[in-house]
């Protein structure tokens, strides 16, 4: 299906008439273009059915309904990066290089399982006294603004 939509893409485009979205071609941009971080790499089948045992007992145990049971998640935002590739024309033999930004924040995201209780964001910065917030007021905002030194969700601030 992929290399379907590649072909139609370039057909709608004109961009080649020789382009074949060949397996090799899929395999090529599979390897260049996605990768896997986080959790799925880490994940343990074994404990991860063990866990969800665990929990249906005590579902049924404490009689708890989706209304009662939250879920959170966290990630990060790098909000200031730029593409790691660019498009250079054909007569420009390079394009020009950029220093990697690394500003980043982490937002946590969290609601109960029926979707009725959307807890408001949380935003956690790298800044105590951030220049922006100079003459605003934090609550005003439509999240919660933390700070940690490196803008990562830790315990503490969970906890908070």
């Amino acid at each position: 299906m992929i290399q379907q939509k590649t072909l139609n893409f370039n057909s709608k485009l004109g961009v080649s008439k020789e382009f074949q979205a060949s397996s090799g071609w899929l395999e090529k941009f599979r390897n260049c273009q996605l990768s896997i971080i986080g959790g799925k790499l880490l994940s343990d089948n074994k404990a991860g059915n063990s866990f969800l045992a665990e929990l249906q007992d005590l579902i049924v145990k404490e009689k708890l309904t989706a209304v009662q049971m939250y879920n959170c998640d966290e990630t990060g935002l790098y909000w200031r990066a730029l593409p790691m590739k660019s498009l250079a024309a054909e007569n420009e033999a390079v394009a020009p290089g950029r220093k990697k930004m690394k500003d980043c924040v982490t937002i946590l995201g969290c609601a109960n399982a029926s979707g009725t209780h959307p807890v408001k964001l949380t935003l956690v910065g790298k800044s105590k006294k951030s220049r922006c917030f100079k003459n605003f007021n934090k609550t005003a905002l439509p999240v919660h603004y933390m700070h940690q030194e490196s803008a990562w969700m830790n315990c503490s601030l969970f906890s908070d």
